[in-house]
C-alpha cells in the first residue's frame, strides 16, 4: 500500500493511497461519522488532528478495511439452527429527525396547548 505505513498522511494524500477511488472527502467522513456495517455497527477510519487538519496513517487504513469486512461478516455468519440457514435482518434504520418536523411538533404542542386554554375559559 505504502512504503512508510507509520507516517502521518493528509487526507489529500491518503486519498492517493487508498484502495478504490477514495476522494479527501470521503476520508473526512469516514474519520468522522463512519461507516455504517451490515451488522449495524459504525466503523470509523481512526486519526489524529493537529491543529484545523486530520491526519490518518495507511495502517490505520488497512485496520478500518480490516475492521468493517469483520463487522461484516459477523452480519453473514451462519447461526446455529438445525437447517443451516439464518435469519439475516437488516439493520434497525432510525427515523432521521428534520427540523421541519422538530418544528411541526412544536407547532401541535403549542396550538394544543392554545386550545386546552380556550377550553378553560369556556370559549
Amino acid at each position: 500500500m505504502h512504503e512508510n505505513t507509520d507516517q502521518h498522511l493528509t487526507l489529500n494524500q491518503a486519498a492517493r493511497i487508498a484502495p478504490g477511488n477514495v476522494s479527501p472527502n470521503c476520508l473526512w467522513r469516514w474519520c468522522r461519522r463512519g461507516v455504517l456495517s451490515r451488522s449495524g455497527e459504525r466503523i470509523k477510519l481512526k486519526h489524529v488532528r493537529i491543529g484545523g487538519k486530520l491526519f490518518t496513517m495507511a495502517k490505520w487504513i488497512e485496520d478500518f478495511g480490516e475492521r468493517l469486512a469483520e463487522a461484516d461478516a459477523k452480519y453473514f455468519e451462519l447461526s446455529d439452527e438445525p437447517d443451516g440457514c439464518a435469519e439475516l435482518a437488516s439493520p434497525p434504520r432510525r427515523k432521521r429527525v428534520t427540523q421541519s418536523a422538530v418544528a411541526d411538533d412544536r407547532r401541535r404542542e403549542h396550538l394544543s396547548q392554545v386550545r386546552r386554554e380556550l377550553e378553560a375559559e369556556g370559549l
